[in-house]
């Protein structure tokens, strides 16, 4: 099978010539290209071209024109689109022209190129069946629909070519796909077929009255969102669709994800289309808020506006303070004034609440490395930045956020007891103060405070505390006229020679010679 490689960036067409193992895939790398309109002209020269890898963004023709224009003569041709992680809307128009699937620039390894292409069952496709002008109209049109741009002309076309004269009851559904974790590929080229085997009816359940009549059409509107339309005999209940739906998705795990489905109302009116998906796209996004892996029926309160004003300077400000009050041991941080509640949000409030939180990690790391705690930090950065960022939930976001506040109190408090410890021999030094004594003050394990000292206060206690002793007795041999053995009573020593030998360490000259020396 011949294949061809369109990319305006010479570096992009040798990576996927080297990383692609054409052999191993039964494939014939039989040009490449500069931009779209030379490999459109290539096309409509060569007929036996079946694989096309392209940028969608391109001089003189996009890849978006080049999918149009080739699919509208050669149809069988199977559009492999790249594209950079900030194009994601040109990547969802590609799959309404007709794309099947897209590599991502920065994810581009020697096995995910492999794994996608071995997906597209490109040796499988002379044996499949061509599809009908009926299968290709309803597609469109349903295309059309996702793209809101259908006409009152195309849904009695869609309804004529689905109901065959007979009333039904339709809903719509768009159905998510979340990534588990941010490795796993992208779906495979058999789940659409694995989604309509879920919503075939279970006879054995006993679910619908009128089973025989459910019908189900579907296209794919991007790498992880498929668009349904379930349609059911005028007879049956709202209640019974709904049930039949929940035990469709109820037990659905594709390997690597978890479903978000939005269901619309249920009308009786084609004309209802596109205000029903406007419904299913609401549910779709409330999962959010209810949790990944919810199936959601549209309520009206999803569009209502809800007291909750979200003013990121204003929650970043509070962050700051909050970890102002645990920086300096003022009072305990408040979770909750930080975080946002999933019974004050409604779908109008997600973007809103998804920015928020991209601004706290930011906030949050930039603390973290100005107090050296981003090692300690890092784990949970990294698994932001690869996964909740894009595929989180509200309530994960909610127990990140926790995460990261735990660990900077957990962090401060340690070296907020040093700080203490600090503190106290620097106002106890002239007493008999030791170690165990220190440890039984606050209350803590003398060998936990000795190595917690030894790794917080980059000394040991036993150190610090000679350290801050001979400082001053430095002091009142140059401020005063004390003799020696006063000096050392004075900074809590009880052995002249003990001090002697102490103050040499530690200055090089003994007492004497320091007190001779001074000015």
């Amino acid at each position: 099978m011949k294949a061809i490689i369109v990319d305006d960036e010479p570096y992009v067409r040798q990576m996927l010539k080297n990383m692609i193992n054409w052999e191993d895939l039964s494939l014939e790398l039989t040009g490449e290209f500069f931009n779209g309109q030379d490999a459109y002209q290539r096309m409509k020269e060569d007929d036996q071209i079946d694989l096309v890898i392209t940028d969608l963004r391109m001089p003189m023709m996009d890849g978006l024109q080049l999918i149009k224009e080739t699919l509208a003569i050669r149809p069988t041709v199977t559009f492999l689109v790249i594209s950079a992680f900030n194009e994601f809307h040109l990547v969802k128009e590609a799959f309404l022209l007709g794309a099947k699937d897209y590599l991502l620039k920065s994810e581009m390894t020697e096995e995910h190129i492999h794994h996608t292409l071995a997906n597209l069952r490109l040796n499988d496709r002379p044996q499949l069946a061509a599809p009908s002008s009926k299968d290709l109209m309803k597609e469109t049109l349903l295309s059309r629909l996702a793209a809101e741009n259908i006409t009152a002309a195309d849904l009695g076309t869609l309804k004529d070519l689905l109901c065959n004269q007979e009333k039904k009851r339709v809903t719509l559904l768009l159905l998510r796909l979340n990534k588990l974790d941010a490795h796993a590929s992208t779906p495979e080229a058999t789940m659409k077929e694995t989604i309509a085997q879920c919503l075939s009816p279970d006879e054995d359940a006993e679910i619908l009255a009128f089973s025989s009549q459910t019908q189900v059409e579907m296209i794919q509107t991007s790498p992880f969102e498929y668009l349904i339309l379930a349609l059911y005999a005028w007879q049956e209940s709202e209640a019974c669709i709904m049930k039949h739906l929940r035990h469709a998705f109820g037990t659905f795990r594709p390997k690597g994800f978890r479903i978000n489905l939005g269901v619309s109302r249920i009308s009786c009116d084609f004309s209802s289309l596109p205000q029903l998906l406007h419904e299913a796209r609401l549910s779709v996004d409330y999962c959010f808020v209810a949790g990944n892996g919810s199936i959601i029926p549209y309520s009206a309160q999803f569009e209502e506006l809800k007291p909750l004003a979200i003013d990121s300077r204003q929650q970043v400000a509070v962050l700051k303070d909050q970890l102002s009050a645990i920086l300096f041991d003022k009072r305990k941080p408040d979770i909750s004034k930080i975080s946002i509640a999933p019974q004050s949000v409604s779908a109008s409030h997600i973007r809103a609440i998804k920015e928020l939180y991209m601004k706290y990690h930011f906030i949050l790391m930039d603390f973290a490395q100005q107090n050296g705690l981003y090692g300690e930090l890092r784990e949970l950065s990294k698994q932001y930045e690869e996964h909740l960022k894009f595929y989180g939930d509200l309530d994960s976001l909610n127990k990140w956020l926790a995460s990261v506040i735990d660990i900077v109190k957990a962090h401060n408090s340690e070296n907020s007891m040093i700080n203490q410890v600090k503190h106290y021999v620097e106002e106890n030094y002239m007493h008999d103060i030791s170690l165990q004594s220190v440890a039984n003050k606050f209350n803590i394990n003398s060998s936990y405070l000795s190595r917690l000292f030894s790794e917080k206060g980059d000394t040991t206690f036993t150190d610090y505390l000679a350290h801050t002793r001979i400082t001053k007795a430095i002091e009142f041999i140059k401020l005063s006229n004390l003799k020696i053995y006063e000096i050392c009573e004075k900074v809590g020593y009880t052995s002249p020679e003990h001090f002697s030998r102490t103050f040499k360490k530690m200055t090089g000259k003994s007492p004497k010679q320091f007190m001779d020396g001074r000015e």
